[in-house]
């Protein structure tokens, strides 16, 4: 070939590939839970030196006489869910040797609320978490297997921590309670757990504007909810997840999240019972 069509080859051949961009490739956006690779960060307890040991009151949700809860995605009893994530937070708070615990409920009893909220109080109970698991939305039916038909609905996941602003309660116990309350919510979300926007909760409870996650029940709807307005100690709920979706309800069954979860309650507690001298945490990396 001719040197002139060599040479005229080779400028359309360079005319025609794409100059490199100076701009570096965006990277992929991480994923946000609970798909299964939303990380979430374990963080290190810190605990003021005249911390001491706390009492936490654990209250394994529902249990009671035919109260079992909802039934969730894969057809689990709320009673279920709430009993093993009960025990499991409570293993953890005593391994840090700055928390006692004591479980509402053991496995095949069933007692009821006001047996738990006298059980907190004699015992002096420092705090009373009260676990449980929520319901969202409008669910369709499905069959995770064959023989099975449950609830299905995926699009309201996330926790949320309630407290109660009922009038019989003095100041200072409301103020344990929002604070609690507020502590609880703000480790979480710095845990990596979404907090729940609450729109299916219009007319139930109020958005609690201090903290994303947190939910007040006011009259009349907190006459209703009896580990949130009858005990004389800091009481909360805290709806762990919603129980219809299903890549929350797996991800809720990974040690990692018992694990992050832990923390998340453990310093929690520290900033509500020591709010003067909570420590700002470090993390570790999320994986």
């Amino acid at each position: 070939m001719p040197k002139t069509f060599l040479l005229l080859g080779l400028g359309l051949a360079l005319w025609a590939r794409p100059a490199a961009s100076s701009e570096p490739t965006p990277a992929a956006p991480s994923p946000t839970w609970p798909a299964p690779g939303a990380p979430l960060t374990v963080s290190e307890v810190r605990f003021p030196k005249d911390f001491g040991k706390r009492r936490i009151y654990l209250d394994a949700g529902h249990g009671e006489e035919g109260n079992t809860g909802n039934k969730g995605v894969t057809c689990e009893d709320e009673e279920t869910f709430t009993l093993r994530v009960a025990e499991d937070l409570a293993k953890r708070l005593e391994a840090t040797g700055h928390f006692q615990a004591r479980l509402s409920r053991r496995p095949g009893e069933r007692v009821p609320y006001p047996t738990r909220v006298t059980a907190a109080e004699r015992w002096r109970a420092h705090a009373m978490l009260s676990l449980h698991s929520d319901s969202r939305g409008t669910a369709t039916p499905w069959s995770p297997n064959p023989d099975q038909e449950c609830n299905r609905q995926d699009s309201a996941p996330g926790f949320t921590v309630l407290w109660s602003e009922s009038a019989e309660a003095t100041a200072l116990l409301q103020t344990g309670r929002a604070g609690l309350a507020r502590a609880l919510a703000r480790r979480l979300g710095q845990a990596g757990f979404p907090p729940y926007d609450g729109v299916d909760y219009e007319g139930l409870y109020a958005i609690d504007t201090a903290q994303p996650g947190v939910f007040v029940a006011r009259e009349p709807t907190h006459r209703q909810i009896f580990v949130l307005r009858k005990p004389r100690i800091p009481s909360v709920i805290i709806e762990t997840h919603h129980a219809l979706d299903f890549e929350e309800v797996a991800r809720w069954r990974e040690q990692r999240t018992l694990e992050a979860f832990a923390a998340a309650v453990a310093q929690g507690l520290v900033d509500a019972l020591a709010p003067e001298a909570s420590p700002k945490p470090r993390t570790t990396r999320p994986r």
